[in-house]
């Protein structure tokens, strides 16, 4: 077995293996991916009779900014309230693979550590592991008028390569985890040791 073992209230759970996690977030940027572009495919197919233009920076003025907003919605949606709410420290993904969200601690998240880790973490720092970031990106550089869209793309990139790297590292925690004060652990069967 590898990574660490621990009781949490009686329960055996252990650090998220490195591949299983992988697996859920190929998962969760699919399924964010989906109901962040579902708005704005409904304003593509109001304004244009087709989905094939998903660019809001293209779209009529506000509705890049509506579209733009109501895709930031679905996301924060899918993200943050799923995980608070619905599956307390779980997306779908994580769910689909026996993982869970949980404070550095081992005890429960709480909403504030998932804003941090979630959206703070991984939508606005981390911009290129969730396709909201896109999002925000032509947003901002509507309401700025300056092409923002390269450069915050190329910093979400180092940004997302250094904090995978980090969770190769001991303990596996990435960047937003160390924001939120969180960590991702494994609930499957475990032996005792």
């Amino acid at each position: 077995m590898t990574g660490k073992q621990e009781k949490y209230m009686g329960e055996t759970r252990r650090d998220a293996g490195v591949t299983r996690r992988f697996l859920a977030y190929l998962i969760d940027w699919y399924v964010g991916a989906l109901a962040t572009a579902l708005p704005i495919s409904m304003v593509a197919m109001k304004l244009y009779g087709t989905v094939k233009n998903q660019q809001i920076m293209e779209f009529e003025a506000p509705m890049g900014m509506a579209a733009g907003a109501a895709g930031l919605l679905c996301a924060v949606l899918y993200y943050w309230a799923v995980p608070a709410a619905v599956w307390k420290g779980q997306t779908l993904g994580k769910r689909w693979l026996h993982l869970k969200i949980t404070a550095a601690d081992g005890g429960e998240v709480s909403c504030g550590m998932l804003a941090r880790r979630q959206l703070l973490g991984i939508v606005l720092l981390e911009g290129s592991l969730v396709s909201a970031s896109t999002i925000w990106h032509q947003m901002a550089s509507m309401a700025t008028g300056i092409n923002l869209v390269t450069p915050l793309m190329y910093a979400g990139i180092a940004v997302s390569l250094a904090s995978a790297v980090m969770v190769l590292l001991k303990g596996h925690r990435a960047i937003h985890d160390y924001l939120g004060g969180t960590k991702v652990i494994y609930l499957g069967q475990l032996e005792d040791k």
